[in-house]
């Protein structure tokens, strides 16, 4: 019996200011939703947005935040230079 392929994982960028945090960041956390929701992926939308702030916390330049999710909910935050 063969087991079902492996969903791929999904991901969203977002634009961090030092200013004013990371751009539009609840809307991009209600589309991450509505398309884990869709893929049959568990969300945490409030961990999620702990996560990205504590990822950006202290940063004093531009940036982008990548939040990548999987299947079962795990997180990961990948934060770059703009």
């Amino acid at each position: 019996m063969s087991q079902p392929a492996p969903r791929p994982d999904l991901s969203i960028t977002m634009r961090f200011d030092p200013e004013d945090g990371i751009t539009d960041l609840e809307t991009h956390l209600d589309q991450l939703k509505r398309e884990a929701d869709q893929a049959g992926f568990k969300f945490d939308h409030h961990a999620a947005r702990n996560e990205l702030q504590a990822a950006t916390f202290g940063r004093r330049a531009a940036a982008t935040a990548r939040l990548v999710l999987s299947s079962t909910g795990a997180m990961a935050i990948e934060v770059r230079p703009a």
